[in-house]
């Protein structure tokens, strides 16, 4: 074998070794590109996730607008790995109901806590949303000191979500006449909130069930004064027709005495 066929076999192999490590890298470009795409898919489900379903009263103004200009960001990210005209749409629409939120002065209604098994699925949502936060500061996308004060109303929220459920009971057995239950119900609000009864996030909402207790147990107070009064009325009249009743009969007996 001459050294050119040498040469020419040596070239060949070469480039078909680099051909394949061109097509080995391109390959893994390619998966990579699908994973990123697919874990910015994740991360749109998971923040639409958060905007939808976490309930009004524990998702705070500048926390949802962080949270509408964070799926904002991950459609741009989408857009340059993968243009589409369908999510330039939807981008465009998220962006509009964002605009739409920071302009609204109008406080979103609570939804009422009236179930165990809804709390359970709130706490889970807390506890993903506190993980969520912490990948998001990893990836700088959310200032350190705005997660320490999100992870500490998520820290209150917990109990809260605890709280509000009772609190609602409470609502529920004062409209249907049952203060005694009220009374128990608001009890066990304030009780649910014992282990954060000093945090500052805590306190409007114990000084609220505080002031609901005592105007409940004012109205039993006073209730069961006018019924002590109605009591001792009922009594004091029964008291008095006892009296003239006695009366009527001496008078009559005497009546008949005297005839016979």
């Amino acid at each position: 074998m001459t050294a050119v066929t040498i040469t020419v076999l040596l070239l060949v192999i070469g480039g078909f070794i680099a051909f394949a490590i061109v097509l080995q890298l391109k390959e893994q470009a390619r998966l990579e590109k699908l994973r990123k795409v697919a874990n910015l898919n994740n991360q749109l489900r998971q923040v639409r996730r958060y905007l939808d379903e976490m309930p009004p009263q524990y998702q705070p103004k500048d926390m949802r607008l962080w949270l509408f200009s964070r799926m904002i960001a991950i459609y741009d990210q989408l857009l340059i790995l993968q243009p589409d005209p369908t999510l330039t749409r939807r981008r465009g629409h998220l962006a509009e109901e964002m605009t739409e939120f920071q302009a609204s002065k109008q406080k979103r209604r609570a939804k009422p806590m009236n179930d165990e098994i809804l709390i359970i699925e709130v706490k889970r949502m807390f506890e993903s949303f506190k993980s969520f936060l912490i990948v998001s500061q990893k990836e700088k996308s959310i200032d350190s000191d705005v997660v320490y004060r999100y992870s500490k109303l998520l820290d209150f929220y917990h109990y809260k979500v605890n709280s509000d459920y009772h609190a609602y009971l409470a609502r529920k057995a004062f409209l249907s006449g049952q203060m005694d239950t009220a009374v128990e119900m608001y009890k066990e609000a304030l009780a649910q909130l014992a282990p954060i009864k000093d945090s500052v996030e805590a306190q409007p909402t114990i000084l609220k069930l505080k002031d609901l207790l005592q105007e409940i147990e004012e109205d039993l107070a006073l209730q069961k004064a006018e019924e002590e009064i109605t009591q001792n009325m009922s009594s004091d009249d029964e008291d008095e027709l006892d009296d003239e009743w006695s009366k009527f009969i001496e008078g009559s007996s005497f009546k008949e005495k005297k005839r016979f």
